[in-house]
């Protein structure tokens, strides 16, 4: 009887890990609104679930961040500013009220403004007609010669509103739709009766293909099918008797269609990008330089360019409208041919970068393998001397060293040709560990913060990126919050927007940040990218552009040079900087 009991409970936990690992294992997405689209529809994004979605942003590490008392007491002066100037704030709120599913918006011509939408709503049907018809007022208020009608369409009591942009709705059991033209609500309605039995988007070949690599649990998804942008393009080029080959289509004539996903995957934000098109090149990614890339690297990336399929003839002639007389007779004399180019240099680049906290700017190095060092030394032998570049040679590499300039900053660019790289930097030391590493296995790839976050995402055949935002942010925090500081002595209205008094200490911050990565790979019938952090690589470009966008702006308003941390912690010990921490 007792081994019968065993075999029993071993049997229940048997079966209960393989239904685990079944749920774990999710099919391809799926998309409830594409039912009502028609298969050519060329835009589309569906928020599946708000609700959950706003759950899953709650358990998040950038939530974590937003929720901490001393970034909220910074938020302070914005957020009080929002809520009383945006009526978005309040329009998100009623939709809190109507647990919205599956919403969506959608179009099917790029030349018109022909949208269609819609949501279902888990609320009472009298609670979401009074958060509606809310919305309708508002819109009647602004948009003061709009007319207001009514019209029936088989079973259907449509609502139109009539202005400079028209507006049909309705509401069907617990779904409202709404478009803005009355023929694309129509043909909805008729996808809802079932009185039309044609394919739909979800039909669609180019819609199942990227659905396959869209991950099932997606908070909200953006798809786009270029092929009307294609036609266009490709009906232009015929009109002006510049019609190209089929082997020689634009970028956006190849693409298929372009998908996106955002998942919040525990404390982590995903994103999943997938182009459908051919794959443009065979060759794969080896990250070989992350052995030259020291612990201390924020930000490490590399990618293939593809240079064996590059159009060297018309390349190098742009380029020799740029290059001086003397350039341009030393490659004609030395013989330098575009098959010289591309015999001399391999497709994989990568871009390595750290950051000491004794420095004011981050230092860079970036790198270019060589297939054949001779023919790569003789070319950039040949366009140094003829600019001006000392040459020296040491081990085996050659080193090319920039005439010294006039630059406030502590740059000296130094290039190097090895047997196998090409690497150019800021500085020498930097561009030695990158020709000649240390032996004692110290590169990025031995960090422990670098292969838990690598582990993340699918192996890289053609991109992969990785950023630790912890390091990044507090060396950014060192050397932007003394010209906040300043600033707001020069811009005393800019306290009416912010207090950078308030700005939160960086080891608060940096504690909710961990390293980002990203990788891209051929799978399937196309590109698909992953990213995978606190924020994603496509969130971390964004706000590095608006941080530096701000930082540019407020210098040329106030006129503050930019010192080092070293300098500027003892000139402001009212504020004192707090020292950069390692990331969490």
């Amino acid at each position: 009887m007792k081994r019968f009991l065993l075999f029993v409970l071993v049997g229940a936990v048997v079966v209960l890990l393989v239904l685990f690992a079944l749920r774990r294992q999710t099919g391809p997405a799926r998309s409830a609104a594409a039912g009502l689209l028609p298969p050519d529809t060329a835009l589309f994004f569906e928020i599946p679930n708000a609700e959950k979605s706003r759950e899953d942003w709650h358990g998040t590490e950038l939530y974590s961040l937003y929720r901490e008392p001393a970034v909220q007491a910074f938020l302070q002066k914005p957020k009080a500013q929002v809520q009383e100037r945006s009526a978005l704030i309040n329009g998100w709120r009623e939709a809190g009220r109507l647990r919205m599913r599956d919403t969506f918006v959608a179009a099917n011509s790029f030349d018109a403004l022909r949208l269609v939408g819609g949501f279902e709503f888990r609320c009472s049907w009298k609670e979401a007609n009074t958060v509606i018809e809310g919305w309708k007022s508002r819109l009647l208020g602004k948009a003061g010669n709009a007319q207001r009608s009514t019209s029936d369409y088989e079973k259907h009591r449509i609502d139109v509103i009539a202005g400079e942009v028209t507006l049909a709705s309705t509401i069907v059991g617990n779904r409202f739709l709404v478009a803005t033209n009355i023929n694309d609500l129509t043909a909805m309605l008729d996808r809802v009766d079932g009185r039309v039995k044609t394919p739909a988007l979800e039909s669609d070949q180019n819609f199942r293909e990227a659905m396959k690599e869209m991950p099932a649990d997606y908070a909200w998804l953006f798809y786009v099918q270029p092929k009307q942008l294609g036609q266009k393009l490709a009906a232009l080029r015929a009109q002006d008797g510049r019609a190209l080959p089929p082997d020689e289509r634009t970028m956006i004539e190849r693409v298929r269609s372009f998908s996106h996903a955002t998942v919040f995957d525990g404390q982590k934000i995903r994103e999943v990008d997938f182009a459908a098109m051919p794959r443009m090149f065979d060759a794969k990614l080896t990250r070989d330089t992350l052995s030259i890339a020291s612990p201390d690297t924020f930000l490490y990336f590399a990618t293939i360019i593809n240079l064996q399929q590059l159009d060297w003839n018309q390349m190098l002639g742009n380029a020799a409208a740029s290059l001086a007389a003397g350039q341009k007779q030393a490659l004609a004399q030395a013989g330098i041919t575009p098959d010289d180019w591309r015999a001399a240099f391999g497709d994989e680049v990568s871009l390595i970068a750290d950051w000491p906290t004794s420095a004011r700017i981050p230092g860079v190095v970036a790198t270019l393998t060589i297939r054949d060092s001779s023919r790569a030394k003789k070319i950039v032998s040949t366009l140094a001397a003829s600019s001006g570049w000392q040459s020296t040679i040491r081990d085996n590499v050659q080193y090319f060293t920039a005439p010294i300039g006039g630059s406030s900053l502590a740059i000296s660019p130094v290039l190097a040709v090895s047997d196998r790289l090409l690497v150019i930097g800021g500085d020498s030391a930097r561009v030695n560990r990158a020709v000649a590493p240390p032996k004692n296995g110290t590169g990025l790839d031995r960090s422990p913060n670098f292969r838990n976050a690598a582990k993340l995402v699918p192996a890289p055949q053609q991109m992969f990126t990785y950023v630790d935002l912890g390091v990044l942010y507090s060396r950014l925090d060192a050397t932007l919050r003394p010209i906040l500081q300043m600033s707001a002595a020069f811009l005393p209205s800019m306290t009416e927007h912010i207090d950078p008094a308030k700005l939160p200490p960086a080891e608060v911050v940096a504690r909710h940040l961990s390293p980002v990565v990203a990788a891209q790979s051929y799978a399937g019938n196309g590109y698909r990218s992953e990213s995978v952090g606190t924020i994603t690589i496509g969130q971390t470009v964004g706000v590095a552009a608006a941080a530096w966008l701000g930082t540019t702006l407020l210098k040329n308003k106030t006129g503050v040079i930019l010192a080092s941390p070293a300098a500027t912690s003892s000139a402001t010990p009212s504020t004192p900087l707090v020292s950069p921490v390692p990331t969490p």
